[in-house]
């Protein structure tokens, strides 16, 4: 699968991956599947969903400096578009939410295209 692809649980269970958690998995919860994940310093794994939840995903974003706008492709609105920039290199990511092309951006900056295609998280 390729990054700009990645939606849901599989884009959770990514950023769970680049913020350090542990015992990352994709598991059916209710009838969705849900990123499940531990914080180092518990000892419970629970939902993980920052392409979701703002308050998850604000702290990547303001931590990260990730500018979020959104944009009109081919007349359609509206996508949204994530950027990062560090040092002298930038990534761009769109998505149909703004944390979702925020979360993807933020995955970019961390993972390879060829890392997301070779690691999967089972659902």
């Amino acid at each position: 699968m390729e990054i700009h692809d990645l939606r849901g649980a599989l884009l959770d269970a990514w950023v769970a991956r680049a913020q350090g958690l542990c015992d990352i998995r994709v598991a059916t919860v209710g009838n969705a599947p849900a990123c499940i994940a531990r914080w180092v310093d518990r000892t419970e794994a629970t939902p993980y969903s920052p392409s979701t939840d703002w308050a998850l995903a604000g702290l990547i974003i303001d931590r990260e400096h990730i500018a979020l706008r959104d944009v009109w492709v081919r007349g359609r609105p509206p996508a949204f578009e994530a950027m990062l920039r560090r040092a002298d290199v930038t990534w761009f990511s769109r998505g149909e939410l703004p944390l979702v092309a925020a979360m993807r951006v933020y995955v970019r900056s961390r993972f390879t295209e060829e890392e997301v295609r070779l690691r999967s998280f089972d659902v």
